[in-house]
């Protein structure tokens, strides 16, 4: 309505008049919240006048008239209504804290119709039968009225007073004022007052106490309900956290089946690390059906929640603060700390000492398996080898040919090729991507096609396959000069088969037993003729004779037309 218009602007500030009236603007000095309102004025075209304030009542019509009205007095009273009931009210909970009396109860007892008509059968005697007595509070004091006697206007249950009806509830909060328990409570009672079902009416006091049920003790355990016995592997698992032990987490995961455990080292257990090392897991052993897991933040988000509905995982969560629920993982991971501990203990390594708890509790039957079977038994189908089996008999291979070398031997055409010790062949020597053919001699038979080659130009020994070598013949010439060649180096053959230079030689046997098998003798007399110190063999006497070559004499070729006989 004022936009685009020129308008009076009314005030009764006077001082509004130099600040946005002025043409010049306001100064640059001026509070921060002036300079706001002037800027939202810049967008209206008005004119400011002052107004004295007798004259201005548009503004306050409202304050204005109000001093006109005839106020009434301070003190007039609007209404008077149950104003007796207020004050009687006000008056009956000052008495409430007041303790009771023995002139209270003993006024009260000749206002109470029940105990008023007990006090007369008292005194002048009881009916000769309960039935006679039409009401049930009646009847049990009736029960009781060998005990039942009057002092001073009172009734008395032996030594305790018997309380009318009104003051029943004054008298539990004056007995619970301790906030003591239902036996301690009852004990009190019966050292000082009494009315029919006193009993009850303290156990529900206790019962229905707000600060008494606040701080009560947990109740007696409920019946233990197992979870389901699972039928095959992988069915049901159970993962929880362990950790931080030396800065690390780890991830615990054990079948219910066959109580096969895994455990993961990470630094962080956020809901990616955890997809991350439950996805490595489940590609080696499959999904299960059941997850279960306690309430951690990265194991209820909705990333997790919705990668188990895409992989068909039932995700059941246990309570908050019961592991009872999660035993499985939760012992486990006691397990898994107590034995980490006892190991690192003797100087492993934490990575070695993982390794070496999960071999061991891998390989060790359990009672909660199947038979009593290792958990590498149930989930395997076949035990884990360990270096106890060392103390068995060695496995026997029965070699044996099949349709897949029979058909591999048919399509490449292959035969069987075998070498002995001291051939020479030719070895595929592979270096920087590419390979060449180099000079090697047989040292020993280490396989069905697989020997053991010594590269005399090298200096190096070698292990090469039937398929990596081929026969080489050589001349008389390259037989002298082999002959007269360098000799194995004994440090390259002795690391070769695990020995140090220390070790003695046996002179009388031609092969060596080693770790890896036997050294052939002509190893083992390389290895002499390296360790013996070398004898300068004496001059013989008479030097021998040298002898006619016996190699085959052919004519000269200008002789070829003629025959000699």
């Amino acid at each position: 309505m004022l936009f685009g218009r020129h308008f009076t602007l009314e005030t009764d500030h006077k001082p509004l008049l130099a600040i946005f009236g002025s043409k010049k603007g306001i100064p640059i000095y001026t509070a921060n919240r002036l300079q706001r309102w002037a800027l939202t004025l810049l967008l209206y075209d008005f004119t400011i006048q002052y107004v004295s304030t007798d004259s201005f009542g548009h503004a306050d019509v409202l304050s204005r008239l109000i001093n006109t009205h005839i106020r009434p007095d301070e003190e007039f009273v609007i209404a008077s209504i149950e104003l007796e009931k207020t004050i009687h009210s006000v008056v009956q909970q000052s008495l409430e804290v007041l303790p009771l009396t023995f002139k209270a109860i003993q006024a009260e007892t000749q206002s109470d119709p029940i105990l008023r008509q007990v006090l007369r059968f008292v005194q002048q005697g009881w009916p000769k039968s309960k039935s006679d007595l039409s009401d049930t509070q009646l009847q049990q004091f009736y029960l009781r009225r060998d005990g039942l006697s009057s002092s001073s206007g009172c009734l008395t249950y032996g030594e305790r007073l018997v309380i009318p009806a009104k003051f029943h509830k004054k008298i539990l909060h004056q007995l619970h004022k301790g906030h003591p328990g239902v036996d301690r409570m009852r004990s009190i009672s019966r050292n000082y007052v009494y009315w029919p079902g006193i009993d009850d009416s303290i156990a529900q006091l206790v019962r229905a106490c707000t600060e008494c049920a606040s701080v009560a003790k947990t109740n007696r355990k409920t019946t233990l309900e197992s979870w389901p016995a699972p039928t095959k592997p992988w069915q049901r698992i159970h993962i929880d956290y362990a950790g931080p032990v030396d800065g690390m987490y780890y991830l615990i995961l054990v079948d219910a089946f066959s109580k096969w455990p895994e455990v993961v080292p990470t630094k962080r257990i956020t809901t990616a690390d955890t997809l991350i090392i439950l996805r490595s897991i489940f590609a080696r052993f499959g999904m299960p059906e059941t997850l279960v897991s306690d309430n951690g933040r990265q194991l209820v988000s909705e990333e997790f929640e919705r990668y188990c509905e895409v992989n068909g995982i039932l995700h059941l969560k246990t309570p908050p603060f019961h592991p009872q629920s999660n035993g499985l993982a939760e012992r486990f991971v006691d397990t898994f700390k107590r034995t980490l501990k006892k190991i690192t203990a003797g100087g492993e390594v934490l990575a070695e000492a993982i390794d070496t708890f999960l071999l061991c509790y891998r390989s060790t039957p359990c009672r909660g398996a199947p038979d009593g079977k290792t958990p590498a038994e149930v989930l395997l189908g076949r035990p884990v080898r360990t270096s106890l089996d060392l103390l068995k008999p060695p496995s026997q291979y029965f070699s044996k040919t099949t349709k897949q070398d029979q058909q591999f031997n048919r399509k490449h055409g292959a035969k069987a090729r075998s070498y002995e010790r001291q051939d020479l062949v030719w070895a595929k020597v592979y270096e920087n991507n590419s390979w060449c053919w180099e000079p090697g001699q047989i040292l020993e038979r280490v396989g069905n096609v697989i020997y053991n080659v010594w590269l005399p130009q090298k200096s190096k020994l070698i292990r090469s396959h039937c398929n990596q070598m081929r026969q080489r013949c050589e001349s008389a010439e390259e037989s002298i000069k082999s002959k007269s060649s360098a000799r194995i180096p004994l440090s390259i053959l002795l690391d070769s088969w695990g020995l140090s230079e220390s070790n003695s030689v046996p002179e009388d046997n031609n092969e060596v037993r080693t770790n890896s098998g036997l050294i052939p003798a002509l190893v083992q007399q390389e290895m002499e003729s390296t360790t013996r110190p070398h004898r300068r063999q004496p001059h013989p006497a008479n030097p021998p004779i040298p002898r006619h070559s016996s190699r085959t004499r052919r004519a000269p070729v200008r002789y070829e037309p003629y025959h000699l006989y």
